[in-house]
């Protein structure tokens, strides 16, 4: 992976130091997922496209509806929310939830994936 060096100052006591920072290439659509897994396998490209498009559409139901989404080596995905806390229990109710979140944690074979990572400079 490339990465830049750019320059960030510290809000805190405006000291500025330099650090890498990563240099994505361009944005993979799932209609290039699609095509790529195409290649390597016996599904043409509008049925993976209709797979992928399909997955994307259902998972808000299933985070919606309270479910922990497992997708193989890939990890897992969960709804979760942040809320302000309560002394007594019958303070708390669905207006206190605050913020809402997806988390994603990746299986540990993509961890270890990633791990092999080498990174040059732009």
């Amino acid at each position: 992976m490339k990465y830049r060096i750019t320059k960030r100052i510290n809000p805190l006591n405006n000291e500025s130091k330099f650090y890498p920072a990563p240099q994505y290439m361009e944005e993979l659509t799932l209609m290039d997922l699609a095509k790529d897994i195409s290649d390597a396998c016996t599904l043409n490209v509008a049925d993976v496209d209709a797979v992928l498009t399909s997955l994307v559409r259902k998972l808000p139901m299933y985070l919606k509806s309270g479910f922990k989404i497992q997708l193989g080596n890939f990890g897992r995905m969960k709804l979760s929310f942040s809320s302000k806390g309560f002394d007594n229990p019958d303070d708390v109710n669905s207006s206190t939830i605050t913020t809402k979140r997806i988390i994603f944690t990746p299986s540990a074979e993509l961890k270890n994936e990633i791990e092999s990572v080498s990174f040059s400079k732009m």
